[in-house]
């Protein structure tokens, strides 16, 4: 029952990963990214309970602190000065689904088969670990999208969070029995950096009226 659960979160975490990087609405993004972080606690747990390693209740703990409380609040917080909606991102809302869409179900699938080349292990190869490591890889790969495709600065900190949190999950299928496991990702949070993120980007937003960061990146020319 436990290792369904694991693949149904895994899948969860996935829509609600595609979700706050498609939602144009930068409120409705932050509780996006809230729900993929609840999701990403309730996988954690999910293996605390499988591979009856209660050190991971801990990991759980600090994830749900600072990704389900501190983080989103820190986004809410700083949004309410900005426009409702996001700077328009490089590529269009359609397409952009579109694309998405498509590539993250043949990335997933590509990462599931080919498995063997990225975790060359045997815990890999069976479930619920590789339908989580596939899940974990494609949703690094959309966290790197989202950064390369993305104008306005919260979902900068959006693609930064989805790219840690894919190394999290990562950490978690491979090592899940090791109390070290629990260290290292306690001690990988980058809320400090999401925090300097945000702060510096209030500042340049007060000076600049934009957090656009193509605008920005005009700055020093």
């Amino acid at each position: 029952m436990t290792e369904q659960t694991l693949i149904t979160l895994t899948l969860a975490i996935l829509i609600a990963s595609i979700a706050a990087v498609e939602i144009r609405n930068l409120r409705t993004t932050a509780f996006a990214y809230l729900l993929h972080s609840i999701f990403l606690c309730a996988i954690i747990i999910s293996y605390a309970i499988l591979k009856d390693n209660p050190s991971l209740f801990l990991w759980a703990l600090t994830c749900f602190i600072t990704k389900v409380v501190v983080l989103p609040y820190m986004i809410l917080r700083f949004i309410r000065m900005l426009p409702p909606i996001e700077h328009r991102p490089l590529i269009g809302f359609g397409i952009s689904v579109t694309l998405v869409s498509v590539l993250l179900v043949v990335f997933f699938h590509l990462f599931k088969n080919y498995l063997f080349l990225l975790a060359p292990t045997e815990i890999a190869m069976q479930e619920p670990v590789r339908s989580l490591l596939a899940g974990a890889f494609t949703i690094f790969t959309l966290g790197i999208w989202t950064l390369l495709t993305r104008r306005d600065a919260i979902k900068t900190v959006i693609g930064l969070a989805l790219l840690e949190n894919g190394v999290h999950l990562i950490l978690l299928a491979l090592t899940p029995t090791l109390r070290e496991t629990t260290m290292i990702g306690i001690l990988t949070n980058v809320v400090a950096v999401v925090f300097l993120l945000l702060y510096l980007s209030s500042n340049i937003y007060q000076v600049f009226g934009s957090t656009d960061t193509v605008k920005l990146s005009e700055l020093k020319r």
